[in-house]
């Protein structure tokens, strides 16, 4: 047999050793490429729902001396440690090297993969597992690369070498049409180095100047070891249009311009928190009342402005982000704003003045592409709420009016007969609510409140499927057939976790803040407790929704899907012990490295801890890249989008089956109205198709009586 050169160069060898390697091949069906690439490729799927087994008279024998002739170009120590892992391969399973290559390297690779993984766990050092892993998918590459019928050398620098040379187009043609330097494609061809983070997405554009299929030469990078999770799958444009907006935005204002959180407004701000956290006081109602809860309840990271006597309220982080934008806009300069100074601006007194919230409502409205959003009536909102009578903070407030001295000054002039100034304060904030009220429902009436962004965009890929549930399944069956290396334990552990989460998430819909905050006790005294074999059960107080005074108001205790608890039991027994803090906090779902702790100084100056646990933001991350990973074309979306995705295909197959919705989201019925029931004119068509076909086959098996 003849063997491949040493010389790096000698393409032509190279390409006969692999042109004779094929003839031991039978080409592959398409749905056989399908199945062989679901791992290597997990947003793609098969042409067909049953794949074909991998059909091939090439023995292991053939594989393993083509193979090592090839890498013997590159070592003689690298061509003897492949050939040692096909060895144990084939010795781990039982084989013999006269035997095919068969479904063992394409459609059954998961199964086989994960069981000589535990066979040489038991007999070899974590470092050599990890090697010999590695090296049997190098392997199965090969296998797959040579059923492609791909003729160009094995090496990605050897392969681009030779297109560029073959190509009819000069580098610095290839360099401008694929949008890629002339010196970064020289430096990649001549071996000096390989397409690294942002470069390797642009390798699809170079395959398309060199007239290659998708793939051709991100197939022959090696996977790298922090995105070996992803399987070397191509990365879908993330960007949406509101991103697209938001970007415009920035780059318009050079920097954010929100107002920071300083010890001036601190004072102010815990005295609004104690005024409306307290259900005691005058005039005390549910619905002007903010609710707090202990910081071991809490799934998101906790912010300065959100905690009040040791306690965490929500509702304020809410109000604060709107509030600190109003605040930092009244610093911008002219004309993007009215250029207060600094120190002058960290006031909530500021929100009485009218004039200015207004003049920042329009400045808002032209800045979001002339749209009156619901960001901005909002604003509006919470605002007038601060100036109302009897309730109000600022209409509670009079002494707030000295921090604007501009402010008070006017006050003065307007009501100069007034002989109080308590009354003076309140007369004006009533009537600035009553301007801000004016302006916002006039506004509403002649431009209409819009969305600043569409709230189903992420969600498009799946929304327009037929049946929305069934890709969301899909989906999460792929994620499942893309296990990392059991060696590489930290992507194991999160592989394992992260399938865990996308059950639940369609078992329990629930909102991932909710997730975040869910225990887990051996004594069964978690929010997920284990009912009996084989059952798990999640339970929950109302106090631990953010809706605890409308539809959660009742207790939450409901069984998990039997799919989850496998994985359930799994992830406790090979992957949370492994996690972040696994030890000291009894959260079921961990982090598998340390994140940021943002704000600790603060909390730890009032003797407080961030609480220990993966976060709702980390959630909503994680659940951002495995969407956008595993389902092609999505721009990722995070827990909510589960939510949606779940009601609105239950609403497709039930038209106007609200309360079953309402029922499952653990949520008010107007919520589902409002959000969820926009069916269009192709959902009752297809409802109509739906009826057309189940009445033809009722006809047609009339006709057969």
């Amino acid at each position: 047999m003849q063997t491949v050169s040493r010389a790096a160069g000698n393409n032509s060898a190279v390409i006969g050793n692999l042109h004779r390697l094929y003839m031991f091949t039978t080409p592959p069906s398409h749905a056989e490429f399908g199945a062989c690439s679901a791992i290597a490729h997990p947003g793609s799927a098969p042409e067909s729902d049953t794949p074909q087994p991998a059909s091939t008279a090439m023995t292991y024998r053939q594989l393993l001396d083509h193979g090592v002739a090839l890498f013997d170009a590159n070592g003689k120590q690298q061509a003897k440690n492949m050939a040692s892992a096909l060895r144990l391969w084939v010795q781990v399973h039982g084989y013999s090297f006269d035997k095919p290559v068969g479904e063992e390297f394409s459609v059954d690779f998961d199964k086989f993969f994960l069981r000589f993984g535990d066979v040489i766990a038991e007999r070899l050092a974590k470092r050599t597992q990890r090697d010999r892993q590695e090296q049997v998918l190098r392997w199965r590459r090969i296998a797959e690369e040579l059923r492609r019928r791909d003729l160009l050398p094995a090496t990605f620098s050897d392969a681009l070498q030779h297109c560029i040379k073959t190509s009819p187009l000069t580098l610095r043609q290839i360099a401008r049409d694929s949008g890629i330097g002339a010196h970064s494609l020289r430096y990649w061809a001549d071996g000096r180095g390989q397409p690294r983070g942002a470069a390797v997405t642009e390798l699809a554009k170079l395959e398309a100047t060199l007239e290659l299929p998708l793939g051709t030469l991100s197939r022959r990078l090696p996977p790298a070891r922090r995105t070996r999770y992803e399987r070397g799958v191509a990365k879908n444009d993330k960007t949406t249009s509101f991103t697209k907006i938001r970007k415009a935005q920035l780059a318009r204002l050079k920097k954010p311009y929100a107002m920071e959180f300083s010890s001036a407004l601190s004072a102010q701000w815990t005295d609004l928190l104690r005024l409306k956290t307290d259900p005691m006081r005058d005039e005390a109602r549910a619905r002007n009342t903010w609710r707090v809860k202990p910081l071991e309840r809490v799934g998101s990271l906790i912010k300065p402005w959100m905690v009040v006597d040791g306690q965490v309220c929500p509702t304020a982080g809410v109000h604060w982000q709107f509030f600190a934008s109003y605040l930092g806009w009244l610093t911008l300069p002219r004309p993007e704003g009215p250029g207060i100074p600094h120190p002058e601006a960290q006031t909530l007194a500021w929100l009485a003045d009218h004039q200015q919230v207004i003049a920042y409502a329009k400045w808002r409205i032209g800045l979001s592409g002339r749209k009156f959003h619901n960001g901005v009536n909002v604003l509006l909102q919470l605002v007038e709420s601060y100036l109302r009578a009897q309730t109000g903070f600022l209409w509670l407030r009079p002494e707030l009016r000295a921090s604007v001295p501009s402010m008070a000054l006017l006050i003065e002039q307007t009501n100069a007969a007034s002989c109080s100034e308590t009354a003076a304060w309140q007369r004006h904030c009533e009537l600035a609510r009553r301007e801000l009220r004016e302006f916002r429902e006039k506004t509403a009436d002649t431009m209409g409140i819009r969305l600043s962004r569409d709230p189903t965009e992420r969600l498009a890929t799946v929304l327009h499927d037929e049946f929305p549930l069934k890709k969301l399944l899909e989906f999460i069956e792929t994620l499942e057939r893309s296990a990392p290396p059991p060696a590489h334990q930290r992507d194991y552990c999160a592989w394992i976790r992260d399938v865990t989460l996308c059950r639940l998430l369609v078992s329990n819909p629930l909102r991932a803040s909710q997730y975040a905050a869910m225990t887990f006790r051996a004594d069964g005294s978690g929010n997920l407790y284990r009912a009996g074999p084989g059952r798990y059960c999640l339970r929950f107080e109302p106090q631990d929704f953010k809706n605890e005074k409308g539809a959660a108001k009742e207790k939450y205790e409901v069984e998990v899907d039997t799919s989850v608890v496998p994985w359930i039991d799994r992830y406790l027994a090979e992957s949370r012990p492994h996690m972040v803090d696994a030890e000291v906090t009894d959260r079921f779902f961990l982090a598998t490295v340390v994140g940021p702790r943002k704000h600790k100084a603060f909390l730890e100056e009032q003797g407080l801890e961030q609480p220990k646990g993966w976060s709702a933001h980390g959630i909503l991350a994680r659940m951002k890249t495995l969407t956008s990973t595993y389902i092609e074309g999505c721009a990722g979306f995070g827990g909510h989008g589960f939510r949606h995705i779940i009601a609105t295909d239950h609403l497709r197959r039930n038209p106007g089956d609200c309360l079953t919705v309402a029922t499952l989201l653990h949520d008010k019925l107007e919520t589902v109205l409002k959000n969820y029931a926009h069916l269009k004119p192709a959902d009752g068509l297809r409802a109509l198709s739906m009826g057309i076909r189940e009445a033809t086959a009722q006809l047609a098996a009339q006709r057969k009586r």
